[in-house]
């Protein structure tokens, strides 16, 4: 009874915040790919939405028009990490990874980008920040999937007007300056405009033993962000850090070669994965009150793992079921692990 009462207020909850314009080009997507209904697609959405707290986005990014029933139940949805989140991720403590002033500062073992926060800085130290490293990236401090980040470059524009600049990024929030990250070569080659990074999920099991539940990457397609919100694409690395399927854009286009540069994708190999993943593990028990976490990293020039930022509250990342040969999802590792809650 207490699983059923939660589906429907996170059912009821979502109702309310829905996007009716983004629900109507939903269907109109899962009708161009599936040759269903409409009328069909939009009652499967409905059940969907209740039966497996599918929103609209899973329902069509997990390709839930192509599964059956049994299918369904294996694939982690946004309803499902928003309960995981909830139940492992100590409220009083999420703060510090949602502010990335913060993180910068309490996960500094891992990040080797110097910062400066325009809060606390005038225009002056603010201009010789950006004349020391040439190359800065101002960010807001609370934004997600790449939104509020733009690059300024000392070295490209040297007659900057510094006092309208710092006055501008402070109006628009971006009060986080970070020193330009200069990524691994081998890294470069996914998409030179772009810091390519990783999505890690991660998990502190009751033992308090990190757990990698999966890994994805992520690519650029010309911008200087790679979130697939902001035009980039990602994929599904396997256990050694191998691209072994598609890259995926937001259009649902799958890429076997990178669409800009045409370099071959499959097969790609993230360089020195296995130090990486053993330093994002480190990172989960510096706040072990946090046990769900979505880190974005990437690779350093000599090979260590680059915290960007970490997610509180990551989504789900899992193979689609027409790259999957079974169509099975991610949900059997997260309840491998995750004993206290059922999905």
């Amino acid at each position: 009874m207490k699983k059923l009462w939660w589906r429907i207020k996170y059912y009821f909850k979502r109702l309310k915040q829905m996007d009716r314009q983004g629900f109507k080009d939903a269907i109109n997507y899962a009708h161009e790919k599936s040759g269903k209904s409409k009328f069909v697609i939009l009652i499967d959405m409905m059940w969907c939405s209740f039966r497996y707290t599918a929103g609209y986005v899973d329902y069509n990014e997990f390709e839930f028009y192509l599964l059956n029933g049994k299918e369904r139940k294996t694939y982690i949805t946004l309803g499902h990490s928003d309960k995981v989140v909830k139940y492992y991720n100590d409220r009083e403590y999420v703060g510090l990874f949602d502010d990335k002033s913060q993180f910068d500062v309490l996960f500094a073992k891992f990040i080797s980008r110097k910062h400066i926060d325009l809060e606390e800085v005038d225009v002056e130290a603010f201009k010789a920040f950006v004349v020391e490293h040439g190359k800065v990236m101002a960010k807001r401090k609370n934004d997600y999937v790449g939104r509020g980040i733009d690059k300024i470059d000392y070295n490209e524009t040297p007659d900057i007007d510094f006092e309208k600049l710092y006055n501008d990024l402070k109006a628009n929030r971006q009060y986080l300056i970070e020193e330009f990250f200069t990524q691994h070569p081998k890294m470069s080659e996914l998409s030179p405009t772009s810091v390519n990074t990783m999505r890690i999920i991660t998990f502190l099991d009751n033992t308090q033993t990190p757990r990698v539940l999966i890994a994805a990457l992520k690519s650029g397609l010309g911008g200087h962000v790679d979130n697939i919100g902001q035009g980039g694409m990602y994929t599904i690395l396997d256990e050694k850090g191998t691209v072994v399927y598609p890259f995926i854009d937001k259009h649902g286009n799958q890429h076997t070669n990178h669409p800009l540069t045409g370099e071959n994708l499959m097969g790609f190999q993230i360089p020195n994965f296995e130090n990486v993943v053993a330093q994002v593990k480190e990172a989960c028990l510096v706040i072990p009150q946090v046990r769900y976490i979505g880190w974005d990293v990437a690779v350093s020039q000599d090979g260590n793992a680059e915290l960007i930022e970490g997610n509180s509250s990551s989504g789900p990342f899992q193979v689609i079921p027409s790259l999957s040969k079974d169509r099975v999802g991610i949900r059997p590792v997260y309840e491998k692990y995750m004993t206290d809650i059922k999905f």
